[in-house]
């Protein structure tokens, strides 16, 4: 199976955690705001995750983060439309203080240790 496929699907019907819906949200920011040292097909990989928890109806991302990722990112990219790009870095550069590494790196831990 295709891991996008296999990301998405196992990401529309995982038992997140309120801090992994967080974390994942953290992440398509950095990926959006090209600051995120993953690489191409990784990065594709955590957004078709992200994209499955926005598709679900029992999660509401109706923050201002989330719905600024919604707004600035065409589903066929990993970037953001040139015209959000310098919203979605302050966006970013003020979300940063406020990240803990710790849960960062646990939430890609676990999505890998699902997909892989």
């Amino acid at each position: 199976m295709d891991i996008l496929k296999k990301a998405y699907d196992w990401a529309y019907t995982y038992n997140f955690t309120p801090i992994e819906i967080e974390y994942a949200g953290k992440l398509a920011l950095k990926m959006l705001d090209d600051s995120c040292q993953m690489s191409s097909e990784e990065r594709r990989m955590f957004f078709y995750v992200y994209d499955a928890i926005t598709d679900r109806e029992d999660i509401i991302l109706d923050d201002d983060m989330n719905r600024l990722i919604l707004l600035a990112r065409d589903r066929a990219t990993i970037y953001s439309k040139p015209e959000y790009a310098n919203i979605v870095h302050a966006c970013k550069e003020d979300i940063i203080p406020n990240m803990l590494k710790v849960h960062m790196k646990a939430f890609k831990k676990m999505v890998r240790e699902n997909l892989y």
